[in-house]
């Protein structure tokens, strides 16, 4: 495993779409991953989710969405977003 600066890394962010009675489970599934990734939703009640990860992480993390997939329904993975994010 690579070392990185502190000011090297930026975070990769995934969106993801679930129905909002999926969210819990799925919030509970990313905060199992061993130091995966972290979610949050930018807003309240609308399934859209941005799972935030360390660059080095990404493909395990792609990987864990796409297991996931198959225990909730409706989880789409939206890709890579740009997006502001301030939460």
């Amino acid at each position: 495993m690579r070392k990185y600066s502190a000011y090297a890394v930026k975070a990769k962010v995934i969106k993801v779409r679930l129905p909002v009675e999926e969210m819990g489970l799925f919030n509970a599934l990313v905060d199992g991953l061993p130091r995966l990734a972290l979610t949050r939703a930018k807003e309240k009640g609308k399934g859209e989710v941005y799972v935030i990860a360390p660059p080095y992480r990404l493909d395990e993390l792609l990987d864990a969405l796409e297991g996931m997939k198959k225990h909730l329904k409706g989880l789409e993975i939206l890709g890579e977003t740009e997006e502001e994010l301030l939460f």
